[in-house]
Formats: C-alpha cells, sequence, structure tokens
C-alpha cells in the first residue's frame, strides 16, 4: 500500500575536512517520519594517508551510511541517494532498493504510471501528465526485480509527492547544522 511506503533520502556533505550525513525518512506526502544526522566526522591525517582515495567512500558508505540505516525505527522501503553518489559507484549495503532520483528534460512517456527501461539500471518514470519524466538510477547491486518493485512504490508516491526535493531539504538541513551565525 502506498500509504505504508517509507522513502529514505540520504545526503552526506563535505564541510572544510569534515563530513556530515543525513537520513530523512518521509511517507509518501512526503511527510518527514524520521530524521538522523551525524556530527561531523574529520578524519586524521594518518587515516587520510592509510585510505588514500578510498576514505571518502568508506566515510560515507560504511561509517555514516550504514550508522544513520541502523538508527532508524522503521526500515525505508526505498533509498534515494544524489546521483554524484551512485556515479562513483555506491557499494554500501542497504535491505533495500538504492537508487538516485532526477528530473529530466524529456518528453512524456504516453500516460501517468508509465515505465520506460534506459537500460538495465535505468528507467524513465511518469508520474505525471504532461510533465517530464524523471530519471531513476538503480546501483549496481540492485536486482531487476527489486527494481521493478521500486519502480512501482515510486510511481505511487510519485502522485502525492515531488520524488526528488526531499534530497535539497537534508542538505539544507545539514547547512543549518554547520552554520554558525
Amino acid at each position: 500500500m502506498a500509504d505504508t511506503l517509507k522513502i529514505a533520502y540520504f545526503v552526506v556533505m563535505k564541510e572544510g575536512a569534515s563530513y556530515l550525513g543525513g537520513l530523512l525518512l518521509t511517507d509518501t506526502s512526503g511527510i518527514p517520519l524520521d530524521f538522523r544526522y551525524t556530527e561531523p566526522i574529520t578524519p586524521t591525517k594518518l587515516q587520510g594517508v592509510l585510505y588514500g582515495k578510498a576514505l571518502e567512500p568508506h566515510l560515507k558508505e560504511e561509517v555514516i551510511q550504514k550508522t544513520l540505516l541502523k538508527e532508524l525505527k522503521n526500515p525505508p522501503d526505498v533509498l534515494i541517494l544524489p546521483a554524484s553518489e551512485l556515479a562513483g559507484g555506491w557499494s554500501g549495503e542497504a535491505k533495500c532498493a538504492v537508487l538516485s532520483v532526477q528530473k529530466t528534460q524529456d518528453p512524456p512517456l504516453a500516460r501517468a504510471g508509465e515505465v520506460f527501461r534506459v537500460s538495465p539500471r535505468e528507467v524513465l518514470i511518469q508520474v505525471a501528465e504532461g510533465s517530464a519524466p524523471l530519471r531513476a538510477i538503480f546501483a549496481s547491486s540492485v536486482d531487476l526485480p527489486t527494481q521493478d518493485q521500486a519502480v512501482q512504490k515510486l510511481v505511487e508516491a510519485g502522485y502525492q509527492m515531488d520524488l526528488t526535493e526531499p534530497l535539497e531539504r537534508v542538505s539544507s538541513a545539514l547547512q543549518a547544522l554547520v552554520r554558525t551565525d
């Protein structure tokens, strides 16, 4: 059912030498059900040397994301990340479909609810009549049956909410936490 669907939005931002993560869990109307965040995490110089280029993905996926997902009282049905996180080869663990959702300039599909598979990891989803479809790109670890289930959940939620907007809210909340003014 659409009313029991829980969508999590995960963002990590870098502020100076520190990393700060936030996870917003919403219902299908975009109403917050839970919000978790980390205090700024500043790796040491030695960690930077020892981890090298693996430090940032390790912090984002293993330290921040895993911690925030464990803190949620209710697990999400879908985990949405910024597209830049998936482009980097996201390899974190989640017990749900992990993907990015982006607005497009593509022409509308024939009807609301229609889905068009672009590639094994990418689909276009028409959530509203006459508007441009959304692009959903799944993490490489998400199999096709799980993708199909997630797409149907996103179609249901897309009738009631802007599926991309909560990522902006998480980013704004994190920025508000680090502002000193």
